[in-house]
C-alpha cells in the first residue's frame, strides 16, 4: 500500500456508488490517504478487471451481493478465491439489502477474510475494515518503503519540472541559479564528467532533494508559482522525514513506540496519528508539484 489506497467496488446503482465512495473518500483523507476507487457493474466486467491485472493492486474489494442481471456476489468471491494460478486473499465486504442470503451463503461456502454488512450500515462497517487494512502498513518498515517511494516519486517530478524551466522562457535565470547551487560541488563526483546542465539535474549526487527543492523555490521568486518558501518547506516536512526513516532503529517508551536517529539520536514519536500526518504532507506536496507542472 502507497498513499493511494485503493478499491475494486462491484455496484449497479450507480448514485449509490457516487454518495459512499464521497464518505469513504473523506474518511481516508483524514487518514492521510487518496482513494482510487475502480467500480465494476456486474461480473463479466470483474472477471475484466481480473484479467488485467490480477486484482493484486487494490487494498479491498467491496461487493454488491445481489447484482442486477448478474449472479449473486458469492459467485463473484468464488472465482477470485478459487483462481488457482493466483488466488486472491484481499479483504471484500459483501453488503446487501437481505443480510441474511449473505450470511447463509457465507456459511455454506466457507470463504475466509470476507466481512458482511446491511446496506444501511456499509459505511461504519467499511470504515472499520479500512482501519484494519491499515494498521497493517503503520510498522515501521511498511511505513519506510511508503516514504521512500513516494519521495523518490516526488524527486522525479521536481526532475521534471527543473527541465522544463531549463526550456522556458526563464531557461537563463534558471540555469544561472542550478551552476551557483553546484558551484560547491565536491572533487569526488567530478569524476562523472557531466558538462550537460540537464544531466547533472538528473544525477542524485550532483543535484540532490534540497537542490531540486531549492529551484523549484526559485520559480516561485520569479513567477510566483508554486508556493512561498517551498524549500524551506519541504525539506522540513518531507526530506527530513525520509531522512529520519531511512537512519532509525526501532524503541518503545511509555507503551508508544519511538525511533531513534543513528546520526542524530532524536526521538520521534510513532503512532497512528503521526502517520496519517507523514501521509498527509506527501499527498499536500504531490499536489503542489503537480499543480506547478501543470502552470509551465
Amino acid at each position: 500500500m502507497r498513499i493511494e489506497y485503493r478499491i475494486l467496488w462491484v455496484e449497479d446503482q450507480k448514485n449509490w456508488y457516487d454518495d459512499s465512495k464521497g464518505l469513504l473518500e473523506d474518511y481516508l483523507n483524514d487518514l492521510g490517504f487518496l482513494l482510487k476507487s475502480k467500480l465494476c457493474k456486474s461480473f463479466d466486467e470483474v472477471k475484466e478487471e481480473f484479467g488485467r491485472n490480477q486484482l493484486k493492486e487494490y487494498d479491498l474489494l467491496l461487493v454488491d451481493f445481489s447484482l442486477a442481471g448478474s449472479p449473486n456476489g458469492d459467485t463473484i468471491i468464488k472465482f477470485i478465491r478459487e483462481e488457482v494460478d493466483a488466488p486472491i486473499l484481499t479483504d471484500v465486504i459483501f453488503y446487501s439489502t437481505d443480510i441474511e442470503s449473505v450470511r447463509t451463503s457465507l456459511k455454506e461456502n466457507g470463504f475466509e477474510g470476507v466481512y458482511t454488512s446491511p446496506r444501511v450500515d456499509f459505511t461504519d462497517k467499511a470504515e472499520r475494515v479500512i482501519d484494519s487494512t491499515i494498521k497493517k502498513v503503520q510498522e515501521v518498515n511498511s511505513m519506510r518503503g511508503l516514504i521512500m517511494a513516494e519521495t523518490s516519486d516526488l524527486d522525479e517530478l521536481m526532475t521534471d519540472i527543473i527541465l522544463k524551466l531549463l526550456n522556458s522562457d526563464i531557461s537563463e535565470q534558471i540555469e544561472t541559479y542550478i551552476n551557483q547551487l553546484l558551484s560547491g560541488i565536491s572533487d569526488n563526483l567530478a569524476k562523472y564528467e557531466l558538462k550537460d546542465i540537464g544531466s547533472k539535474v538528473k544525477h542524485s549526487g550532483y543535484f540532490n532533494s534540497l537542490k531540486k527543492a531549492k529551484t523549484i523555490n526559485k520559480l516561485y521568486k520569479i513567477k510566483k508559482i508554486g508556493v512561498e518558501k517551498f524549500a524551506h518547506q519541504y525539506d522540513t516536512k518531507v526530506i527530513s522525514t525520509r531522512n529520519l526513516f531511512a537512519h532509525v532503529i526501532e524503541s518503545e517508551k511509555n507503551g508508544e513506540k519511538v525511533l531513534i536517529s543513528h546520526l542524530t539520536g532524536k526521538e520521534e514519536i510513532f503512532n497512528e496519528e503521526r502517520c496519517a500526518e507523514i501521509r498527509k504532507n506527501l499527498i499536500y506536496y504531490r499536489e503542489i508539484l503537480e499543480n506547478i507542472n501543470e502552470q509551465i
